[in-house]
Order: C-alpha cells, then sequence, then structure tokens
C-alpha cells in the first residue's frame, strides 16, 4: 500500500490563492486534517486530532491551530462542496519554497481538473468550467466574474499553454479532436482515453443514425396506413351543374314544355 498522503479540501479553499497562496495551503492543511478527525469513531476530539496529526506526520503543536481553524472551515463550508486533493509532498513543495505565477497557476489547474474529475476515470471539460473551478467556484461561472488573475489566463493560447504544461510535468492525458471543450485523465493512458472517447463518438453517431432511420420509418408507415379522405364536391347549382350537354335549368325548361 502506498504511503503517500493527501490533504483532501474543498474547491472552496482555492479561492485568493494567487492573492495569498500561503493562507490558502494552511487552510487546506487545517480543513484536511480535521476532516480526517472528525472520520475517525474513537476518542474524544482532542485524541482525534491527536491521531490525525500523527497521521499526517506533523508537528504535536499544531493540533491547537488545527482544533481552532480547521473546525472553524469545516464547520462553515457546506459538506457537499466538491473536493480536490495534493500530496503531501507537493503541498510543501509550494509551501516551502517560492514559487512564480505560471507555476501557481498550473498548480491551480490540476487541483481545479482533479475536483471536475472526481473518482471516474476521465471526463469532458470546456474551459470556463475549468477556469471557474481555478477561481474556487462549484459551478460555471462567466469570464467576467472571474478574478482578474483568472482572467490574465483565460485567452485560448494560455490555456493551452497550461494544458501543456500539465501533461509535461503533473501526468496530464487530454484529448479534444472534434469536440467542444476537452477530455481530460490522470490515470488512463493516452492510448486508452483516445479508444474511449472515439468509441464513444462512433456509438453516438450510429446511435444517431438508428434514431433518423427510425423515424423515416415511422413517417412511411404512417403515410401508408392512414385512409385517405375522398373530397366532397359542394352543392350543385343551377348556373354550373351540367347534366349531358344542357344546364340543370335549360333541362327543366324543357321538361316543362
Amino acid at each position: 500500500m502506498s504511503g503517500t498522503r493527501y490533504f483532501n479540501f474543498p474547491v472552496a479553499l482555492l479561492q485568493d490563492f494567487m492573492d495569498n497562496s500561503q493562507k490558502c495551503l494552511n487552510d487546506i492543511m487545517y480543513y484536511s486534517v480535521y476532516a480526517h478527525s472528525a472520520r475517525l469513531n474513537y476518542g474524544n476530539e482532542v485524541l482525534r486530532i491527536r491521531q490525525s496529526v500523527v497521521h499526517y506526520a506533523l508537528p504535536v503543536n499544531s493540533s491547537e491551530l488545527i482544533a481552532l481553524n480547521g473546525k472553524l472551515l469545516y464547520d462553515n463550508i457546506p459538506k457537499a462542496s466538491p473536493m480536490s486533493g495534493i500530496s503531501t509532498k507537493m503541498f510543501y513543495e509550494f509551501r516551502t519554497n517560492e514559487k512564480k505565477e505560471f507555476e501557481k497557476i498550473c498548480l491551480l489547474g490540476f487541483l481545479a481538473l482533479k475536483s471536475i474529475i472526481g473518482k471516474k476515470p476521465y471526463c469532458k471539460v470546456d474551459n470556463k468550467f475549468w477556469l471557474s473551478r481555478m477561481a474556487g467556484n462549484s459551478k460555471s461561472v462567466d469570464l467576467e466574474q472571474l478574478p482578474d488573475i483568472i482572467k490574465k489566463y483565460s485567452s485560448e493560447y494560455m490555456t493551452k499553454k497550461i494544458k501543456s504544461e500539465l501533461k509535461k510535468h503533473w501526468g496530464l492525458k487530454s484529448y479534444s479532436r472534434y469536440t467542444r471543450g476537452f477530455y481530460v485523465s490522470f490515470d488512463m493512458k493516452f492510448e486508452a482515453l483516445v479508444n474511449e472517447v472515439e468509441m464513444k463518438r462512433k456509438g453516438l453517431k450510429e446511435k444517431q443514425l438508428r434514431e433518423a432511420e427510425n423515424a423515416i420509418v415511422a413517417k412511411v408507415l404512417e403515410k401508408l396506413h392512414t385512409p385517405k379522405i375522398a373530397s366532397q364536391e359542394s352543392a350543385p347549382t343551377a348556373s354550373i351543374r351540367k347534366i349531358g350537354a344542357f344546364s340543370l335549368k335549360q333541362a327543366r325548361n324543357l321538361h316543362t314544355k
């Protein structure tokens, strides 16, 4: 079993990361450790927090801050919030080392995609939703509602640059042939992702073809089985009805003579 530990946290804690990354990272740690302790089913709160501190190999004196700040965050963030996760190794890499702005935005891009994919092997996403998650939003929001620092990276050029970096160094596999948006995975190999997407596309096309054919068949059958109703002529009048070569009026005149 892998010894890798993860801090799991609501994406709302990513808000303001670009402005104050240290505070955001601390809040992620506080929340994650307290949430871990809340899932333990033995002992009182103090004991559970101490056990979680040991689990994450944190300093013992961090228990008090976790009990205070972690509980506050845990109690005030809705439990149904979308979650993401960061390994403790990556966490400390960003917490203890100075990072450039682009490195920080790549971390946000990574964590946002992790939250969107969740437990699925892969999923489809568009840039609008991706950028919204990078800003700490649960749902997709308009560009105007995003922080300026996120807007800075919202162009097609910048989003492609972030995706390229995530592919090279963060394990992202992405595929977007003939699609609106793009498919992403961190667990599947690229070939497997392409195969899955193309098989899904083929199945959809076949379904659409079957539905179109069925609609045509139903239309033809309806025409064939619908009885034709003969049109009724309007009532005859003396001026237009003909009997042989005579009008109805002429025929009556002959009869009276």
